[in-house]
């Protein structure tokens, strides 16, 4: 696949898949609510934190922005095949340690998406989310989209999973993200998700993720839902 075969982004595109990766629909309205704020008009110096396969990154460099794409260990690794598959150019990798972030006002553009939940207890979420913050420019801009710990069926239905596959995750919750974000010039955090993470397949998260647009989303208190998602400029 080349860059000329790229559609404008869609919810339902390959593209937006492998951005996103799992529970597209409920994720997607992250990246929809990205491409709304991001900013336009000048080639921007990005860094994407914690990126696994690099789906954000990936979605940067399309857009013609310079991207370092990194994640603890093995970025390059895990990351470069889907950007090569999409022959993009402009991203470099590098391993960085999300809480030991050894950046200072360097970056216009700063995503990531479900890495704070990942990084272990919540003083070292604290670290990351002080890096972040540290890693930006005046005037820059962070976009962001997280697991939040949700209901108790929520932290039953993923203890089960993690014990099964031998993992942990210390899962967030907006009252914890608001501190951090309230040190931004402005902030705008928002939520969604509640059905759909239970889907076993992506089918079902999909019809779910439906239920939870047209109805449960709107009716649910904010702690009940299980993704958080924003923008906020330094």
């Amino acid at each position: 696949m080349s860059v000329d075969d790229i559609r404008p982004l869609e919810r339902d595109s390959e593209l937006m898949r492998d951005i996103v990766s799992w529970d597209v629909r409920t994720w997607s309205t992250a990246v929809l609510f990205w491409e709304q704020v991001l900013p336009k008009g000048r080639t921007l110096r990005c860094l994407e934190i914690g990126a696994g396969p690099g789906g954000p990154s990936l979605w940067l460099a399309l857009q013609g922005h310079e991207v370092l794409c990194t994640n603890w260990q093995n970025t390059e690794g895990q990351a470069a095949p889907l950007h090569e598959r999409y022959g993009v150019s402009g991203i470099s990798y590098q391993d960085v340690d999300a809480t030991k972030i050894p950046f200072e006002n360097e970056f216009d553009l700063i995503v990531f998406k479900s890495v704070i939940g990942g990084v272990g207890t919540k003083a070292a979420q604290d670290d990351a989310m002080r890096g972040i913050y540290r890693a930006l420019k005046p005037g820059g801009t962070l976009l962001f989209a997280e697991n939040l710990r949700g209901t108790v069926l929520h932290r039953l239905a993923r203890a089960i999973a993690y014990k099964v596959r031998g993992t942990s995750w210390r899962y967030v919750t907006v009252k914890e993200l608001r501190p951090h974000l309230a040190q931004y010039s402005r902030h705008d955090v928002r939520v969604t998700g509640f059905l759909s993470m239970f889907g076993l397949r992506e089918r079902q998260r999909n019809a779910l993720a439906a239920a939870d647009e047209r109805v449960l989303n709107r009716l649910v208190p904010e702690s009940w839902h299980y993704v958080s998602y924003g923008t906020a400029t330094k």
